[in-house]
């Protein structure tokens, strides 16, 4: 029997140890534990990472996971796994040794009911429970694919992983889901600050009143007076004394609407003025305005547009018992708390109270309805209208990002009050450039017209037709376009375009009351009824008519489901979608010819047989028929003319 050498043993023993003691200390020293988003490397570094190890390549970033078959890294052996021995040219005879137990596999703390995280793949649920970087976490505020689990995060709350799955904790709105609570949103305060209730908001000194006291807030500050005309002061402005107008036949009345019709003459009488010009009686051109512009569809928006003095408009407040009764109605829809739900990540300018000032300001929105419709229901259906549009125009449109605190995306709206990238300094480039009639009747201010707002306005011609409306002077905005962002002018300029009708488009304010009904013409271009022609109205050249729907309609329509079926608004029947509507035409119901431009045509008794007229067109012009005097304007502009009042004086511009 043959019997080994034992100082070759020994020697062979010894070599052993040396070896694997110094591969086992070359593996170890170039391992690193690996973190996403902290772990800097180089290439050839090898690191360890959720159990396995990776030797780098092609310089990952600290957001490259290392995993089999990436480019940036290379599977290698870890240094605690089982390394072979060098084999001895002519191995030794040992001895039988006792039989040895395979010994029983590691067993981890993960249980297997637990999802391995991986990012940007696995997607889960509130309540799931994932293990992430040997550690576990239960998802909370529906986390993305792209939110790496970790302690504090929103989206994530830290567990034992021996622990048994939470099932998930479903909350009732309008709480949201916190730390596995449900709690109420954080409040705003009136110092802008947020709280987890109103009555732990800081406590704000005394404010001081219109009238020169102080009160506690401006909730409790005594009613505004208003100041009247003549320098009287009264407590409501319906108690100011009408100032009698003068009318263009010399008498006087209590308003231009109600002084005597002139007959509407079929030819002008025109006079030279002796300079080269021309003189028309101020009369005839009110009368042939007048009759221009009467007819059922043109009173109808008349009296939807008319507006509320700013005083007044100011003096809202929530709750507040003089409210005009549009407001009273839109308050008892969408309360404070609601909208703090609804919008939870607005930018602060777009307040609650300046919502409801918006909203008084054009007394048609939200108004009571005395032929047989229903308010309420058509007052909820615009708001819900207009806030779903709100979130496509103005919202944040990020579903896993951090910032948006877990609301999803039909909460994120008025995030934006400027066009992005656009600030308040900039006075360069194309919303700059006021050309043509558009710069003449508009002029610019050294301002840019940029979207503003929750409609985001845009360009100097709407700037000023807006401040016109708001202001009955085009100069306040083209001077100052910034108080359409930071005052309520930022909502009542989307409630502006809800009730002014787009020609040939039909106001959304008809759409939604009924009064717009589709004829022949709108039912053969496909346009009905529902949501779906309130995004014609919008921006149908880009989002309707394209055979499928487009993305952009399509979350319109989601954040219009979602808005509804919150407030209980049965929308069943009704068609949300535009992808086979044409565009509205001069056919339609809602036609109406709105501009002013000059009649080319022909008249045997004037000079140079020229008309001195101008006529109703469906195209923008810088002569409007909402403003009155525009029609004498555009023939003064377009024929040299001068007007003269009853004695045949001319009147100054």
């Amino acid at each position: 029997m043959l019997r080994s050498n034992p100082a070759k043993k020994v020697a062979f023993i010894t070599l052993l140890s040396a070896s694997m003691g110094l591969f086992t200390a070359n593996v170890a020293a170039q391992e690193q534990p690996f973190e996403l988003g902290v772990t800097k490397v180089s290439n050839g570094n090898v690191v360890s990472y959720q159990g396995e190890c990776f030797k780098a390549k092609n310089s990952p970033g600290t957001w490259e996971a290392p995993k089999s078959g990436s480019w940036f890294w290379e599977q290698v052996t870890c240094s605690n796994d089982t390394v072979e021995p060098p084999v001895e040219p002519e191995p030794p005879v040992v001895e039988p040794e006792p039989p040895v137990t395979e010994p029983e596999p590691p067993t981890t703390d993960i249980p297997s009911d637990v999802t391995p995280f991986v990012l940007g793949e696995t997607r889960v649920a509130n309540g799931d429970v994932v293990s992430y970087q040997q550690q576990c976490y239960i998802a909370q505020n529906n986390p993305g694919v792209w939110e790496a689990p970790k302690a504090g995060s929103w989206f994530w709350k830290s567990t034992n992983c021996g622990s048994t799955t939470e099932p998930p904790l479903t909350c009732t709105l309008p709480e949201v889901l916190i730390d596995n609570q449900c709690v109420l949103p954080p409040v705003e305060c009136p110092d802008g600050s947020s709280a987890a209730t109103a009555e732990e908001c800081p406590v704000i000194p005394p404010v001081t009143c219109p009238d020169g006291s102080t009160a506690d807030s401006v909730e409790l500050c005594p009613p505004a007076k208003v100041v009247c005309d003549d320098g009287s002061v009264v407590d409501d402005i319906a108690q100011c004394p009408v100032t009698p107008v003068t009318c263009p036949d010399g008498s006087t009345a209590s308003s231009v609407a109600d002084c005597p019709v002139t007959e509407v003459p079929t030819s002008m009488t025109v006079t030279s003025d002796g300079k080269g010009g021309y003189l028309i009686p101020r009369a005839e051109f009110v009368a042939i305005e007048k009759s221009l512009t009467s007819g059922e569809l043109f009173d109808l928006v008349r009296s939807d547009t008319v507006t509320l003095d700013n005083a007044s408009v100011e003096a809202v407040l929530p709750l507040r018992a003089a409210n005009p009764e549009n407001v009273k109605r839109a308050e008892s829809i969408v309360d404070e708390a609601l909208w703090e739900f609804l919008f939870p990540i607005r930018n602060p300018a777009y307040t609650y109270n300046r919502f409801l000032q918006a909203i008084a300001k054009f007394p048609a929105f939200c108004r009571t309805y005395t032929d047989g419709r229903d308010s309420l229901a058509i007052c909820k259906r615009s708001l819900a209208t207009m806030f779903a549009h709100f979130v496509q125009e103005t919202g944040a449109h990020a579903p896993n990002w951090e910032g948006a605190l877990g609301n999803p995306e039909w909460r994120q709206g008025l995030y934006y009050v400027r066009e992005v990238y656009k600030s308040e300094s900039d006075t360069t480039g194309p919303y700059n450039k006021c050309t043509g009639w558009a710069g003449e009747r508009w002029p610019c201010a050294n301002k840019s017209y940029f979207g503003r707002g929750a409609k985001q306005l845009s360009w100097n011609y709407n700037y000023g037709p807006f401040s016109e409306a708001m202001f009955g002077d085009k100069m306040v905005l083209l001077e100052k376009p910034e108080l359409v962002a930071d005052t309520w002018l930022n909502l009542a300029s989307a409630v502006f375009f809800y009730v002014y009708p787009q020609p040939p488009k039909p106001s959304m304010l008809h759409v939604i009351d009924g009064t717009w009904q589709p004829n022949a013409a709108d039912k053969a271009n496909g346009i009905e009824h529902g949501f779906g022609s309130t995004i014609q109205i919008i921006n149908g050249a880009f989002e309707c008519g394209k055979g499928s729907t487009t993305a952009q309609a399509k979350a319109r329509i989601a954040y219009y489901k979602e808005i509804t079926s919150y407030l209980n608004l049965d929308i069943s029947g009704e068609k949300l979608d535009c992808a086979d509507m044409k565009a509205f035409d001069t056919a339609g119901a809602g036609a109406l010819e709105v501009y002013w431009d000059k009649d080319w045509g022909w008249d045997a008794n004037t000079p140079g047989n020229h008309s001195f007229k101008c006529k109703l067109v469906g195209y923008q012009t810088a002569y409007s028929a909402w403003s009155a005097g525009d029609y004498e304007l555009c023939v003064e502009d377009n024929f040299n003319v001068q007007a003269t009042d009853a004695n045949g004086e001319i009147i100054p511009k």
